[in-house]
């Protein structure tokens, strides 16, 4: 939809079945907590969640998050509607914030038939 791209961060802003998600890549400071609140403002439309993807932020510059926390108190989005997605949303969301951990997937092993070490090995030689 729409994207802030900066030295030490990017956003990227997307609507999805009536909600909003915001990608953050790099540095999360009071500039970019700045510019995802000026967003929020000027598009919220009084419905549906917001979710912060926080897998791609690099640092959490902590007078960026304190920043958030006390500017957000005046965002239009209902801190109940405020959703962050992933471990690092825990150190930003305001208090009424929603986290949402998300579980990785074990990758799966699928044999090729050449696996050295693997028992599945042992199966196609028929050991």
């Amino acid at each position: 939809m729409e994207a802030c791209v900066n030295g030490e961060y990017s956003l990227n802003f997307r609507l999805s079945n009536g909600n909003t998600h915001v990608g953050v890549i790099g540095e999360f400071n009071s500039n970019t907590a700045s510019d995802i609140i000026t967003f929020l403002n000027q598009n919220y439309s009084g419905t549906g969640n917001v979710f912060i993807d926080t897998a791609k932020i690099q640092n959490i510059v902590q007078s960026g998050a304190d920043y958030f926390k006390s500017a957000f108190a005046a965002c239009l989005v209902p801190s109940k509607c405020l959703f962050f997605k992933g471990e690092l949303g825990k150190n930003l969301g305001p208090d009424g914030s929603k986290l949402i951990i998300l579980k990785q997937k074990e990758k799966k092993h699928q044999c090729c038939g050449n696996c050295q070490n693997c028992k599945c090995n042992k199966e196609h030689k028929g050991e």
